[in-house]
């Protein structure tokens, strides 16, 4: 079981070229890239997304990548040797026309002229490119999924903690549950007594309680909520993306829950039923974070 939050990174030198990336995840609903890779990288960006992909199921992902050469970043300039020497044949053409002007020129003035220094022709095989790059970004994934299954584990220990609790509150539940229709029938004789001064007619109130025990039963439910807990139990352990059937099976849960608060019509299992839902909704926000 992973979580969706996570950092990876991982630097790499390959002759004179280095590769940086970085990796940060998030939760979110759908999978959602964030790629900034600069222009020696960016025709490689469906490849990266491909990549990513096969290791990150949702979340929301922010990619970083750096690349220098040659220790400067993202210089791919060359000059124009035809445009530099047809430049020098105009200047050495104006000095010996014009003796006058001043003849010196700096060489950043030089290279400052339109057309000196252009783009260099990005003649790199992508290909190639990407068999250089692939290892750093290997990396940087690797480092990603050891933080998000750690944090997982975190995560999965609380959830066993909590679905402990959902258990022994159940169990609580069935014991109490045991007990509605003696109390109502106690409760039912009494008031009978009381109106109609100590006559009571046993065959209809064993009547009576056949129909009122049948109504508050909820004994199916308890078997349900449980299966829903064992379910859950089953999930986190499995090695894949289980977020959104934990959260199916915690609106199954929820369900049983209010079923069982309705149903049974006692104050007491009312009450637990409240510490319940309080407990599922912290497992919820967890669940959020699970990939």
């Amino acid at each position: 079981m992973k979580s969706m939050t996570g950092y990876g990174s991982c630097d790499l030198e390959t002759g004179d070229e280095v590769f940086s990336v970085e990796l940060k995840t998030i939760n979110h609903r759908y999978k959602d890239f964030n790629i900034r890779a600069g222009k020696k990288l960016s025709p490689l960006e469906d490849r990266i997304r491909k990549t990513v992909s096969e290791t990150m199921n949702r979340g929301h992902i922010d990619i970083f990548i750096k690349y220098t050469q040659n220790g400067v970043e993202g210089f791919h300039s060359e000059y124009d040797r035809d445009a530099a020497q047809a430049y020098m044949q105009i200047i050495d053409q104006i000095n010996s026309e014009y003796p006058q002007i001043d003849k010196k020129i700096t060489m950043s003035q030089f290279l400052s002229l339109p057309k000196i220094l252009k783009d260099k022709d990005d003649k790199d095989d992508n290909d190639a490119l990407w068999e250089r790059f692939l290892p750093a970004l290997e990396g940087a994934l690797k480092m990603l999924d050891q933080a998000r299954y750690a944090e997982g584990e975190i995560i999965k220990k609380d959830f066993i903690d909590r679905i402990g609790f959902l258990s022994e509150k159940i169990t609580q539940i069935e014991s109490l549950s045991n007990d509605i229709p003696k109390t109502y029938y106690e409760q039912l004789k009494k008031n009978i007594s009381d109106y109609t001064d100590g006559i009571i007619d046993e065959d209809r109130i064993a009547s009576e309680l056949a129909l009122y025990a049948d109504r508050v039963n909820i004994t199916e439910e308890i078997v349900r909520f449980r299966a829903h807990l064992g379910s859950f139990r089953k999930t986190i352990e499995l090695n894949e993306p289980v977020g959104r059937k934990l959260d199916f099976t915690l609106q199954e849960i929820n369900r049983e829950a209010n079923t069982i608060a309705s149903k049974s019509n006692s104050f007491e299992i009312s009450s637990i039923v409240v510490d319940i839902k309080a407990e599922l909704e912290k497992i919820r926000e967890q669940v959020q974070n699970i990939e």
